[in-house]
């Protein structure tokens, strides 16, 4: 199974559980403003876009995180920072360092400014 197709896969099924487990969603704990200071303070949008609406090209994919399940986005920053998550990009290093200053909260916040953004 290659491995985009296993990483929707278990994309699909992180938002099922989700959606489907009555949990409150991560968004109710962020601070929406202070998530967007976060997200532009540590980088978080030069490649993923002030509004999370990514500007990929076919040479460098990026992940667009507008109108993400706040739930999810904190479970990858989490992986990203402590080194489980890894990524083929050549950017990864960046993410690994700019996440590993974070805290639980901030993460928190990040994950509900960009889970309220409109994805285009």
């Amino acid at each position: 199974m290659t491995s985009s197709l296993l990483e929707s896969r278990v994309v699909l099924g992180m938002m099922l559980v989700a959606f489907t487990s009555g949990a409150q969603p991560a968004s109710a704990e962020g601070d929406l403003s202070k998530g967007k200071t976060l997200a532009r303070s540590s980088a978080c949008i030069q490649c993923h876009g002030d509004d999370g609406n990514a500007r990929s090209t076919s040479f460098q994919p990026i992940p667009m995180l507008a109108g993400q399940p706040a739930e999810y986005l904190v479970a990858q920053m989490k992986a990203f920072a402590d080194g489980t998550r890894m990524s083929s990009t050549k950017n990864v290093e960046l993410m690994v360092q700019a996440l590993g200053r974070l805290s639980e909260s901030d993460f928190q916040d990040i994950a509900a400014y960009f889970e309220a953004q409109k994805r285009y």
